[in-house]
């Protein structure tokens, strides 16, 4: 009984069990902190584990948030792009237009560390070449083309801002792009006397292709890119049209183009 009565007697207060609580959890979040730094892998870095396999995207994660698979699409604006035609009588016809190629990109980002990474991409989309060509004497000549593209390419990123909500960063890249050039051939006028209509067959050729740009991440999902992309495509290589006669060659050569993409990343 009377040790009853002493334990009553020094029984914490409710604000000594209070402060010793808080002391309790102070060391129970140091003790966590340490474990994380001992780890490398702090709650708070952006760098946080993305390394859950589970889901239909698991196999694209890896050991950082921005590492994972991707899809979207992009547009451009490519200022110069010539046509060429080679043929007896003229010699030697060319006409520079632009063009607005639309893609689809797909692929593969994988960070090596939180502000580094390789970005591994793959495209197909189509682009409308058509321009009007001079032709002596028969005059004006509307030149038709257009390709269906495709390719794969290879960036660098490096990124200046890199937090758990916004990254900001710069790329370069280089690739291969194939263009099946589509839909070849000319209008003539009808006062020219000449055949009005002419189709070329379709070709394929291919260049090397190198770009830079910056890119901008939004929670790591929303991708947001700016490039400029040049394309070696040869004024030369191309298809060739016959009818006895005269014997014309013929080319698309697309140069440069300024692309705009959005892909979201899972």
């Amino acid at each position: 009984m009377i040790g009853i009565l002493s334990g009553a007697i020094y029984a914490e207060t409710p604000d000594e069990e209070i402060q010793r609580l808080k002391k309790e959890n102070e060391l129970l979040e140091l003790q966590k902190k340490n474990e994380e730094l001992k780890s490398g892998k702090s709650s708070e870095s952006k760098g946080s584990s993305n390394t859950d396999k589970s889901g239909a995207f698991g196999f694209c994660k890896g050991e950082y948030a921005n590492t994972g698979c991707f899809i979207g699409a992009e547009v451009g604006y490519a200022p110069s792009v010539s046509n060429y035609y080679y043929a007896t009588t003229p010699s030697t016809n060319s006409a520079t237009t632009f063009a607005i190629p639309i893609n689809v990109i797909l692929g593969w980002q994988w960070y090596l560390y939180e502000h580094m990474g390789l970005n591994f991409k793959a495209h197909i989309g189509y682009s409308s070449y058509n321009s009007d060509m001079n032709v002596a004497p028969d005059g004006m000549l509307d030149y038709k083309s257009s390709a269906i593209h495709y390719g794969l390419e290879v960036s660098y990123l490096y990124d200046f801002v890199a937090t758990s909500q916004s990254t900001f960063g710069l790329n370069v890249g280089i690739g291969y792009e194939f263009g099946t050039f589509i839909g070849q051939g000319w209008d003539l006028p009808a006062s020219s006397g000449a055949v009005s209509d002419i189709s070329f067959n379709s070709f394929t050729n291919s260049a090397f292709t190198t770009s830079f740009g910056v890119h901008y991440f939004l929670n790591t999902h929303h991708q947001f890119w700016l490039s400029y992309k040049y394309k070696g495509y040869s004024g030369v290589e191309g298809g060739t049209y016959s009818n006895g006669s005269t014997t014309i060659e013929y080319t698309t050569a697309p140069k440069s183009v300024i692309a705009f993409a959005y892909a979201y990343k899972f």
